[in-house]
């Protein structure tokens, strides 16, 4: 009688402890820009596994603690984590747009997921707008990157010269913003 006591306990206790344990909502402050132009202070849920989602729906909390799904045709945009996400319509679907740089020629970047033979492969993709273009975006290929860049920056030849003397360009969020803020910082001052 004793052993199946202690074999209940133990069964007991590996039942409670295989059960995977609520993790508490995360919510960080962030707010909404409606349709008409109006600002909405609140907090932005994050989501729990895949951050993609934050370039294809979000979930607001407002100042009433209601907590709203907004996709991209519902609203102009959001900030959070000192960037705006603008909504945009790209490849056949509405999605949200990290803005990284805006000026001349604005850099935004999306995140979606492709499934290819059952494998989801999640694709950053880059993109360029200039001010005096035609309004649409055009994508940013790593291949062929330096030339692209060059071409969008030949008003500026030290920055030009700078590129042309890397003998590699690194293909991230992080080096592709610093070379479009460096451009539009000094594209404003002319």
């Amino acid at each position: 009688m004793k052993r199946l006591f202690i074999l209940a306990f133990i069964l007991q206790w590996l039942c409670g402890f295989a059960q995977a344990k609520k993790t508490a909502d995360v919510f960080e402050n962030a707010y909404v820009v409606t349709l008409k132009g109006d600002t909405i202070k609140g907090q932005l849920k994050m989501p729990k596994t895949k951050k993609i989602e934050l370039y294809q729906k979000i979930n607001f909390k407002d100042p009433s603690n209601k907590v709203r799904l907004y996709t991209p045709d519902k609203i102009k945009g959001y900030g959070y984590d000192n960037y705006y996400y603008i909504s945009a319509f790209h490849n056949n679907r509405s999605c949200y747009f990290k803005v990284l740089s805006q000026g001349k020629v604005s850099l935004y970047q999306t995140v979606f997921e492709v499934t290819e033979d059952g494998v989801a492969n999640e694709i950053h993709e880059f993109c360029v707008m200039e001010e005096k273009g035609d309004g649409q975006f055009k994508i940013v290929d790593e291949k062929g990157l330096k030339k692209q860049l060059k071409d969008l920056f030949k008003s500026n030849k030290s920055l030009v010269q700078k590129i042309n003397d890397q003998k590699e360009i690194t293909f991230n969020e992080q080096t592709l913003e610093s070379y479009f803020k460096e451009f539009n910082e000094a594209s404003a001052g002319n």
